[in-house]
């Protein structure tokens, strides 16, 4: 339970670095919210900032999307559509619409928003050509685009992680699976301590425990402006059991990352 709301932290600085951009209502046993309790709820409410660090120029608006195929889905995802709803809605700084159906990337219903949220999306999300054109073009042409953890695997044949898109592989900047136990603890070496994101930690590293993807081709720092990494001269490498390849023969094992996809900012 404590690593649920670490994570809430991170989000919250996040989501307002896009923010310099009501959720959809649903029941809340198997909407967006599922299966969060109040005393959750009240925990995620304290670690929410009350203000933005810059005011949108105009109201912002985030499309999270909610979806997997053939996976059962993290957790997690309940509680960060709650935490980016309830901060939007505190700070003023942007509105939420949560989504799990492919049409929200229909043309007409995207234009409406400034930013794109995979909240932990695995699986080949949607294959329709025309809606993943739009996509594409929606970050190219200036809109924001996220993922986190399981994004990494989206528009793969699951299971497996089996590509089907390249693109979005290219675009997010990294494909990715290979993990070791959940309650891997790793340092956190904040690379970037100027950046946004990264500001609220000081530019003091951190330990943090959960499952970390070891990511794979396409990344490269060459394509990625780094943020947060393991920080391996402190870290045990070796915790627990593994699935698939945890050894990079670089010995890069990057966490967070910027990049730009032609006018569009992306963050992983």
């Amino acid at each position: 339970m404590q690593k649920k709301f670490q994570k809430t932290g991170l989000i919250c600085a996040i989501g307002l670095w896009f923010a310099a951009f009501p959720a959809r209502g649903q029941n809340e046993e198997n909407g967006p919210f599922r299966n969060v309790t109040v005393e959750e709820r009240q925990l995620i409410e304290a670690a929410l900032p009350d203000k933005a660090p810059a005011k949108p120029k105009k109201s912002r608006k985030l499309l999270i999307f909610d979806r997997n195929v053939n996976y059962g889905g993290h957790r997690s995802i309940p509680y960060a559509n709650l935490a980016f709803t309830l901060m939007g809605k505190r700070t003023g700084a942007f509105e939420v619409v949560v989504a799990t159906e492919p049409e929200a990337f229909e043309k007409n219903n995207l234009k409406q928003f400034d930013a794109v949220f995979f909240n932990n999306t695995v699986g080949n999300l949607f294959t329709d050509p025309q809606l993943r054109q739009n996509l594409a073009n929606f970050v190219e042409n200036g809109g924001g685009l996220m993922g986190v953890h399981g994004a990494t695997t989206a528009f793969t044949n699951w299971p497996g992680a089996h590509e089907d898109w390249p693109f979005f592989g290219r675009m997010l900047g990294a494909r990715g699976a290979s993990h070791r136990i959940s309650t891997e603890e790793v340092v956190m070496k904040v690379e970037d301590p100027t950046h946004p994101v990264t500001a609220a930690f000081g530019g003091k590293n951190f330990t943090f425990q959960d499952e970390f993807f070891r990511v794979k081709d396409p990344y490269s720092r060459e394509r990625v402006r780094v943020l947060l990494s393991f920080d391996t001269e402190k870290t045990d490498m070796n915790q627990g059991r593994s699935f698939g390849n945890v050894v990079r023969e670089d010995g890069d094992y990057p966490i967070a990352w910027v990049r730009q996809q032609g006018k569009g900012r992306v963050f992983y």
